[in-house]
């Protein structure tokens, strides 16, 4: 039997086995602590929108088009990526949690969406597509 750097059979690994239909590895471009990535989720929102894949970049930044695209696919208006975030989530009548985006930081943390907070969006697209 083959094993991955954890020591597993690769094809059980949650790190290691490529993630269904997408043929990416659970390690995200950033790497993984054994959960979801931000890439997993973005690959799963640009897969539901139809667009094309796009990649996380350095830091962990999400790319705005697919938050603009999001936004007219479901009709609400366009603004900063936690904004667009807020109002999907809240259009879909879910919970909008302050822990979704950095706008409550000291810094005020500009245009940064969580993971969780990208989480949440794509649960409300699903609900709203």
């Amino acid at each position: 039997m083959d094993e991955c750097m954890h020591l597993m059979d690769p094809a059980t690994c949650a790190l290691c086995s490529p993630i269904a239909d997408s043929g990416i590895s659970r390690s995200g471009s950033y790497g993984s602590h054994g959960g979801e990535t931000k890439q997993d989720v973005l690959d799963d929102i640009t897969r539901m929108l139809s667009l094309p894949r796009q990649t996380v970049s350095v830091g962990s930044s999400l790319p705005s088009d697919v938050f603009i695209a999001a936004a007219r696919r479901v009709g609400v208006g366009i603004g900063s990526m936690p904004e667009i975030c807020e109002a999907i989530v809240r259009k879909a009548g879910h919970y909008y949690s302050a822990s979704y985006d950095s706008r409550g930081s000291i810094s005020g943390g500009g245009s940064t969406v969580t993971l969780e907070g990208i989480q949440a969006m794509r649960s409300a697209l699903r609900a709203l597509l």
